[in-house]
């Protein structure tokens, strides 16, 4: 998690304004692991921050996004998921719940990439869709 003068240093860099609001949900979201949605930030932090809107949270997760100080990690049973984490990683969805785990493996960051005629390469993420653990268990399966 970058500390407070590091994000102060990114906005200032990016000439974005740091308002208070902003600062929370990065705050938030660098602190979880569990790559919640919009909805789950706006609702982790409305008790703290009762004029926080759930638009201002999108807004925010928008911003931060174009900043490259969040990505977006898509989910196949439900609305975008922000990870703060922006070391080289890739990850593990489930397909019952929407858990998300990050996988660290060089492997992954070593995938040859294409050569795509008329598409330009920025980089590449592998993302897993399964059952974790969990729901392994409860719909009578072993996940490993």
């Amino acid at each position: 998690m970058k500390t407070r003068e590091e994000i102060q240093g990114v906005f200032k860099a990016k000439q974005v304004p740091l308002t208070h609001q902003r600062l929370a949900v990065y705050e938030e979201l660098s602190k979880r692991k569990d790559h919640p949605s919009a909805e789950a930030l706006y609702e982790a932090l409305k008790k703290s921050y009762p004029s926080l809107s759930l638009a201002t949270v999108y807004k925010t997760l928008q911003t931060l996004h174009d900043m490259g100080m969040v990505s977006r990690v898509p989910s196949p049973i439900a609305q975008a998921r922000y990870d703060a984490c922006m070391d080289v990683h890739h990850h593990a969805v489930c397909v019952s719940c929407g858990k998300i785990s990050d996988v660290f493996d060089p492997k992954l960051d070593a995938v040859a990439v294409p050569s795509l005629p008329g598409f330009e390469i920025a980089g590449h993420s592998v993302h897993f869709h399964g059952r974790c653990a969990k729901c392994a268990k409860a719909n009578g399966s072993k996940a490993s």
